[in-house]
């Protein structure tokens, strides 16, 4: 019963039938009161069989870097902010509870992968069908250009986004609730892809073909509909993770590294923008640089949670930023933890559950969605986004399923992988990263 609420959450998470069917019970919350009896559910269940597949470390932290978005505010003279800034947060930060509450075991992660996997093609389907025929452009089809009604009605627009041959518009699909921006689709179905490859069997071609070619290729059609050059970095950075199993991380790293070395040279020095209305790499490095005044004025909590717009006019455009901006050092450190974890425990499930494994497959298809989607996410303000709690969360499952099944199997309890000295590294890698874009834009901007 806990489960099975549990994946119809995820599900409305996705396609948000209410919005899109009917937006007259919205006033209703049903989502609100699925989310409810969805976690009730699931924890009596957890109590009754005590267990949980978040570790008591992650747990912490998670509280930790709840309690320290209420404390950027308070710092910043905002009490009275604080517990709005804990509730705001408090979505991303309970649905991977909720999610740890229910996936406890592999059979169980299987289902949700493949429930998220379905959820985000019928998303796809319905956006890409909202381009070409124009059913529901209104909610699945963003316009976005210098032009207005009137310019389309005087170029003859019949409605269907496909069909506008004036030039003044970009249209850029979306879906509805957390993927409501067309960035965030992207980044979504860059999530997806390593899943449903997950699916691919040996020798069985017309299978692959019907139930993992053509849906991947739905989702690539969607995602170049969506125009989002982040998610089209998230793939890139993909392939790169694919390419380092080849000629190792060294060759990889440096293939990466000329390679950002080149998207600077070329994109962020003033090449051709997808957007019309979006801000232009040199914007983004603005952002960037001020975020680190922000940081080198408050560096332990920032200038408090949502507050990075009330210094710059735009927002971070880089998670990374957005959080030790907002939230100072003590944030960065416990966000990063956050993402260091679960990706360094997928790791290990693939070393030790045996090449070829199911565990192994699945840890690696994880591993390669969390890489797309921070790659996404280094020029994305998406810190407290849901969909990277819910991505975090089937990472922290799944290698807690296999750990648990290797300790059944007599394999003995794997040793804690260690994460405070990385975390120390990556939290100070990100602000350098961070510096040497903003160096490297402005000497060839």
């Amino acid at each position: 019963m806990a489960f099975a609420l549990f994946l119809l959450y995820v599900v409305f998470t996705f396609l948000r039938p209410v919005d899109l069917f009917a937006p007259d019970l919205a006033h209703l919350r049903p989502m609100l009161w699925l989310w409810l009896l969805a976690f009730l559910s699931a924890a009596l269940t957890a109590m009754s069989r005590r267990e949980i597949a978040a570790p008591p470390v992650y747990l912490g932290l998670l509280l930790a870097f709840t309690v320290a978005i209420g404390l950027s505010l308070v710092v910043n003279g905002w009490a009275g902010g604080a517990m709005v800034a804990v509730g705001d947060f408090s979505t991303s930060a309970l649905l991977l509870v909720l999610a740890c509450l229910n996936i406890t075991s592999l059979r169980r992660l299987q289902l949700t992968l493949t429930t998220v996997v379905l959820s985000m093609l019928t998303v796809a389907a319905l956006a890409a069908n909202a381009f070409h025929t124009g059913f529901r452009a209104d909610e699945l089809v963003l316009r976005q250009g210098t032009g207005d009604e009137a310019d389309l009605l005087s170029a003859g627009f019949n409605g269907v986004p496909a069909d506008d041959s004036s030039g003044l518009f970009l249209w850029r699909v979306r879906g509805l609730g957390i993927l409501n921006d067309p960035n965030d689709l992207g980044q979504a179905i860059v999530m997806v892809l390593p899943l449903l490859l997950l699916g691919w069997q040996q020798r069985r071609l017309i299978r692959n073909l019907l139930f993992i070619a053509a849906p991947t290729a739905l989702l690539l059609y969607t995602l170049y509909l969506t125009h989002s050059r982040g998610a089209i970095l998230g793939v890139g950075a993909m392939m790169l993770m694919g390419l380092r199993r080849v000629i190792g991380t060294f060759k990889t790293g440096l293939l990466a590294a000329f390679g950002g070395i080149g998207v600077l040279a070329v994109g962020f020095g003033g090449g051709r923008e997808f957007s019309t209305q979006e801000a232009s790499a040199g914007q983004r490095i603005d952002a960037w640089y001020d975020g680190l005044q922000m940081f080198r004025g408050q560096p332990l909590l920032g200038v408090g949670y949502g507050n990075f717009t009330n210094f710059h006019d735009l927002t971070a455009h880089n998670s990374f930023v957005l959080c030790f901006a907002e939230l100072g050092a003590i944030g960065l450190l416990l966000w990063v933890a956050l993402l260091l974890i679960p990706f360094r425990e997928l790791g290990q499930v693939s070393e030790r559950s045996g090449r070829g494994s199911r565990e192994a497959a699945v840890a690696e298809a994880l591993r390669t969605s969390m890489v797309g989607f921070m790659a996404c996410a280094w020029f994305l303000s998406r810190t407290y986004q849901p969909l990277l709690y819910l991505l975090l969360a089937l990472c922290i499952s799944a290698a807690w399923s296999a750990r648990r099944a290797a300790a059944h199997s007599g394999d003995g309890p794997w040793p804690a992988v260690p994460w405070a000295a990385p975390t120390v590294g990556a939290a100070f890698a990100s602000v350098l990263m961070v510096y040497a874009f903003i160096v490297i834009e402005r000497s060839t901007g």
